[in-house]
């Protein structure tokens, strides 16, 4: 899913002719972006060693925040009810997921992309300085809603591909992210 999320933001990104004339004149490039094979090669990579890991983090957030099983008659601890009972066990996911999680994740993410980028490791560091601030303000735009429908009604076997459709946007996002130049200068539009 990185990969196709990567192709996408590549094609929307990519410059036209005159957007191309406009980077001449204010930093003297004249190369044309085009596609780079190597960088969904990056995305590909990086997603079948995240998938994996994703999988077990949801295993674990699944066993240490067991949802209620429903039942006919049944009663939830604390007067809560069934459905307030399993909201409370979502809404611990959900808060673990992007609290512990996400933020690693993201900096994991940016030092994995740097390092098969062959970055030295102070180059690393100002990109993850520049772009993880972004990064996480977005990953909190997107990643609780779809973590709020994925613990509430997939089953577990289904949260990492259901993740993965979710991920192609987000994927496009940060693939978005990564390729500007660590700088500092943001990327005026998509």
């Amino acid at each position: 899913m990185g990969a196709i999320g990567d192709v996408i933001a590549q094609n929307i990104a990519q410059p036209t002719a005159q957007q191309t004339e406009k980077t001449k004149l204010t930093d003297g490039s004249s190369q044309v972006a085009g596609y780079d094979p190597m960088r969904t090669a990056r995305f590909f990579l990086y997603g079948c060693i995240f998938g994996p890991v994703a999988y077990k983090w949801y295993s674990l957030l699944d066993r240490r925040f067991p949802l209620p099983l429903v039942t006919l008659g049944s009663s939830a601890p604390s007067g809560l009810g069934t459905s307030g009972a399993k909201l409370l066990a979502i809404g611990k996911r959900v808060a673990v997921d992007q609290v512990a999680f996400a933020p690693v994740a993201i900096g994991a993410f940016f030092v994995a992309m740097g390092a098969m980028e062959g970055k030295r490791i102070s180059d690393i560091c100002a990109s993850l300085r520049v772009k993880y601030r972004d990064a996480l303000v977005g990953n909190y735009a997107l990643w609780p809603w779809a973590q709020l429908v994925n613990f509430s009604v997939i089953p577990l076997i289904y949260r990492v591909p259901f993740s993965s459709v979710v991920s192609i946007l987000w994927n496009v996002y940060l693939s978005w992210i990564n390729s500007r130049r660590s700088s500092g200068v943001p990327i005026k539009s998509v």
